[in-house]
């Protein structure tokens, strides 16, 4: 009996070894860090105007690009030829996209289900963005899901956001956010952090204070708290443009429940509290309702709701803003362009 106890004790000691082990480096709390800026010697040549004129944002929530069944139904491991095969693909959409600036959402840094690949500089020296700023947002020794079979497990994890420049980056920071209260601490271990990500972008002789994010999908609560703070952020910092994946619908969105999976849009304010930051967003609410199917970006395959913005201050005047087609992903990218200074010419050039 005594030994039996023992035996019992032991495996109890080694399971919570194990547990820890997995979820290392574990937090649970809101935390924040600043990551360097990373140059990237890239394959196209760069030529930028001394002062643009225009500028052109790009928001992707990328899926670490593994496309339909990413968030866990029907999923397999996938090899290295096609991630790389898939890395290929988006490289030459963005380059055909022509954004100065990238906002990438669910992007792996080097983590076990993508083959280890950091896909964000590997994108930006094919696509030809020198300036690389990385926020990681869920890092793991081993992520047990899908939970079965256990050879699809997703494993080590290294993945967050990403923003790619043709500008140089500064005052990079990297904000995690509180994980769901609803949800179990065992639970939350091995559960993602939301984050936002910010950063300086200097086009010329400007400077535009910029936010790449991804806010919380299963829990109304816990995302409309998350909007709240960033209501806050905005102000006391002057944030020029918040891009990602908020996860929220337009207030006027015909559509609300029975989605392929749902996630939890009843009762949920989030727009309405963003119009609290003082921002505009680029597909505004009186063009939206005229075409809603124009502008969803999920699920990418059979699209039904709008879950990506780019939010902008006044200032920057909105030229263009769509959403474009890819298969890189479970989402559709959404891209605009944006006036910020008149045509400059030298008057003596000719």
């Amino acid at each position: 009996m005594k030994i039996a106890l023992i035996g019992l004790l032991f495996l109890g000691l080694g399971l919570v070894a194990l547990i820890a082990w997995a979820a290392s480096p574990w937090s649970l709390s809101l935390s924040v860090s600043t990551p360097p800026v990373v140059s990237v010697e890239t394959q196209l040549p760069q030529e930028q105007e001394e002062f643009a004129s225009v500028l052109k944002v790009l928001s992707f929530n990328l899926g670490f690009l593994y496309g339909q069944g990413s968030e866990g139904p029907g999923y397999e491991l996938r090899d290295r030829d096609y991630y790389l095969k898939s890395l290929e693909t988006l490289a030459a959409d963005l380059r055909s996209w022509d954004a100065d600036v990238v906002f990438l959402q669910e992007i792996d840094f080097a983590s076990s289900r993508s083959q280890d690949i950091n896909q964000a500089r590997f994108l930006a020296q094919k696509a030809g963005y020198p300036y690389v700023a990385e926020a990681t947002s869920w890092r793991a020794n081993y992520i047990p899901f899908p939970y079965w079979p256990l050879r699809n497990n997703f494993g080590r994890m290294n993945s967050g956001g990403a923003i790619l420049s043709r500008f140089p980056l500064e005052d990079h920071e990297v904000t995690l956010l509180l994980k769901p209260l609803s949800q179990p601490w065992w639970y939350n271990l091995f559960y993602l952090h939301r984050y936002f990500q910010r950063a300086t972008i200097l086009v010329g002789d400007k400077k535009f204070k910029a936010i790449n994010l991804h806010l919380e999908a299963f829990d109304r609560v816990d995302r409309m708290s998350q909007v709240e703070l960033l209501v806050k952020k905005v102000a006391t910092e002057t944030i020029d443009f918040v891009a990602g994946d908020f996860n929220m619908l337009p207030p006027r969105a015909s559509k609300t429940t029975k989605f392929y999976v749902e996630e939890g849009y009843d009762n949920d304010r989030s727009y309405e509290l963003m119009r609290a930051t003082g921002l505009s967003e680029v597909i505004p609410d009186e063009v939206y309702v005229k075409d809603e199917a124009r502008f969803f970006t999920f699920p990418a395959w059979a699209p039904d709701r709008r879950l990506d913005y780019i939010w902008f201050r006044p200032g920057p005047k909105i030229m263009k803003a769509e959403v474009l087609p890819s298969a890189s992903s479970d989402h559709l990218p959404l891209r605009a362009t944006f006036q910020i200074d008149g045509p400059r010419f030298n008057p003596y050039s000719q």
